[in-house]
């Protein structure tokens, strides 16, 4: 799920994520630019992070820790060159393999909730729940950084708990499974704001590529003992069978590292770098409504009245949250 969720940071620099998984620290444009080069790729990006819940979705033959596995060796193994041709290597290393395996370990969680996520409830449900990642950052920088929230913040935090509760509490028929499906995205958009402070200032010092190819290599060798065990696992015999391994599956799994991931995370930094930071947050929230859409087209996946009012509910509060 490469999405932006981001803050605003002292001295103007933005901080975003690419398909729920890569963040960087970047200077946005002049606040009265507004670049149609930038708006474009920005809806490129949206498109494209968009398909992450889809290409879930077709790969669900095998398990979600399976897809998260693979997504990150893919996304790995394209974008490793780029740190080669960037130089980006030496900085890479000073970062050290600690600090790496801790940001690994925090972004492999996040993809394996936000896959659990999909597993169990509807994408109208997973991705604006997801992206109360927002408020979490803004309620982890008050408590860790003793950045006081202001009301405006405080308000958004409000109306998204309310479209929250629109979301998940009002549906016309209970099922436990979609409330476990909520629950996984909820701690999923919880380790994304813990993996945006935890490597805050190494995002200020190594290059984009560096950054991004060592935290999903990281997180791909956390997350592989997780898949194997899946994989084999005695409960289920049919689970280790290489045919769940379709064309479709290959497929969808190669395009979760390519699309979201790659193109999105690349033409993402691309467009903020020349667009206004409220500008660039309000296109990214976009990701949601593409999300659902897609699903519906895609999956035959119509979301409820009720997802769709919680949903937009919870938009509003996080871009109160966003633009304060």
């Amino acid at each position: 799920m490469v999405v932006y969720r981001g803050r605003v940071e002292r001295g103007g620099a933005v901080e975003t994520m690419a398909d729920g998984g890569t963040t960087s620290v970047i200077q946005p444009a002049a606040p009265a630019r507004v670049s149609l080069a930038g708006v474009l790729l920005a809806l490129v990006a949206v498109l494209s992070v968009s398909t992450s819940a889809v290409f879930i979705r077709l790969a669900g033959q095998v398990s979600p820790f399976e897809i998260a596995f693979w997504r990150l060796v893919v996304a790995s193994v394209v974008l490793a060159p780029a740190v080669w041709l960037t130089g980006a290597w030496p900085a890479v290393r000073a970062v050290g393999l600690r600090r790496f395996a801790l940001y690994g370990a925090i972004l492999s969680a996040h993809f394996v909730t936000y896959n659990l996520g999909l597993r169990y409830a509807p994408v109208a449900h997973v991705l604006p729940l997801i992206y109360t990642s927002t408020i979490f950052i803004a309620i982890l920088s008050a408590v860790v950084l003793r950045e006081p929230l202001r009301r405006a913040q405080l308000a958004g935090i409000g109306v998204v708990v309310v479209g929250a509760g629109i979301l998940a509490g009002f549906e016309p028929r209970f099922d436990p499974r979609v409330l476990l499906g909520d629950g996984f995205a909820l701690l999923s958009a919880i380790t994304f704001a813990l993996y945006s402070m935890v490597g805050r200032q190494q995002r200020q010092r190594v290059p984009l590529f560096g950054y991004a190819v060592g935290v999903y290599a990281t997180a791909a060798l956390w997350t592989a003992p997780l898949a194997a065990l899946a994989a084999w696992s005695a409960a289920d015999p049919s689970i280790a069978s290489p045919s769940r391994y379709s064309l479709q599956v290959v497929l969808s799994l190669l395009a979760l590292g390519l699309i979201p991931n790659a193109v999105g995370h690349t033409l993402y930094n691309a467009s903020v770098r020349r667009l206004n930071a409220a500008v660039a947050n309000v296109l990214f929230t976009q990701e949601v409504t593409g999300a659902i859409a897609l699903a519906w087209l895609i999956l035959g996946e119509a979301p409820t009245t009720n997802a769709l009012v919680g949903a937009a509910v919870m938009l509003a509060g996080i871009l109160v949250v966003l633009l304060r």
